[in-house]
């Protein structure tokens, strides 16, 4: 059985553009981001990390997925604590949760394009 990570981006009280993060039904949400991580490691976000932010620059859209991002790049959150919370019991559906304290600290950072993977007939032409 594979087990899951959950990891949870959380922003510390008081942070700015706490008034643009609405859940779906429209509350208000402190949670910035989440992830989930199925590779067995003991690897979590650190204090002073960031989490990558996935961008769409508009002219390197991919018609075939126009919604998908196009560039990444260092967030402008900063990672203050981490809590661990691991599954009380084996049944359960996630392993662990982590819980990502953060404080907003904008930078400039570089947008890196990220590369799109072989479609399907580009990968059965490449095998011929």
């Amino acid at each position: 059985m594979m087990s899951e990570r959950w990891i949870i981006f959380h922003a510390e009280p008081n942070q700015p553009g706490w008034e643009n993060r609405k859940l779906p039904m429209g509350g208000l949400t402190g949670i910035l981001n989440e992830q989930w991580d199925y590779t067995n490691s003991d690897k979590i976000p650190v204090v002073g990390e960031r989490f990558r932010q996935f961008l769409q620059v508009e002219e390197f859209v991919d018609p075939q997925f126009p919604k998908s991002s196009t560039h990444v790049r260092d967030g402008d959150w900063v990672v203050t604590r981490v809590e661990q919370y691991p599954a009380v019991t084996q049944n359960s559906s996630k392993q662990e949760i982590v819980l990502c304290y953060c404080k907003f600290e904008p930078i400039m950072s570089e947008l890196e394009p990220l590369g799109r993977g072989q479609t399907s007939p580009q990968l059965q032409e490449s095998q011929a």
